[in-house]
């Protein structure tokens, strides 16, 4: 016989494959379950829908039938007399032109105008004519100035010439002379 502590490995394989069966087939019946919750939700949704319109549709006739029937008892007036026909408006006379100055006055201003503009330019031209005076002034104190230096350093009496760095670093060569013209241009 068995001993009082053990169980027959018959009954444990029974009671494991039931909870192997059960385990198993928890996921279809939870899905399937899920699935028919669903369909009723979706089937109720339908349904409000359906009803929600219905109702709608009903309380739209209901309103248009009750505007026809204030329009249908509205009593139906004569037409209003035609309006009278305003005055037409008062037409006043406009003012012609005004006589133009005459041509004296007109030529007076026109040589008053040239007058302020020939003063603004000679007033203009004497500014320029001192500003050069000034310039060529400073030129001149700065070249002596610079002679006076070159003189002091050893070096020649002539200023430097400019460099060009196209020809690495030489004197600039002078310009080229001028083409000769032949005649005025046309």
């Amino acid at each position: 016989m068995t001993e009082e502590g053990t169980v027959n490995s018959q009954i444990v394989d029974s009671v494991s494959s039931v909870v192997t069966l059960a385990t198993g087939q928890s996921a279809s019946q939870s899905f399937g379950m899920l699935d028919a919750v669903m369909l009723e939700t979706l089937g109720m949704a339908m349904h409000n829908a359906v009803h929600r319109q219905q109702s709608s549709s009903m309380i739209n006739s209901a309103a248009v039938t009750a505007a026809c029937a204030k329009i249908l008892a509205t009593p139906i007036g004569t037409a209003p007399p035609p309006a009278k026909k305003p005055d037409p408006p008062q037409v006043h006379v406009l003012d012609g032109p005004s006589s133009p100055p005459p041509v004296a006055v007109e030529m007076d201003k026109a040589m008053a105008s040239g007058k302020d503009a020939i003063s603004a330019l000679k007033e203009i031209g004497a500014e320029a004519d001192s500003q050069a005076a000034a310039a060529a002034a400073t030129s001149e104190q700065v070249k002596t100035d610079l002679e006076t230096l070159a003189a002091e350093a050893g070096g020649t009496d002539s200023a430097p010439q400019p460099t060009d760095p196209s020809n690495g670093g030489g004197a600039t060569p002078p310009p080229p002379p001028p083409p000769p013209s032949s005649g005025p241009l046309r």
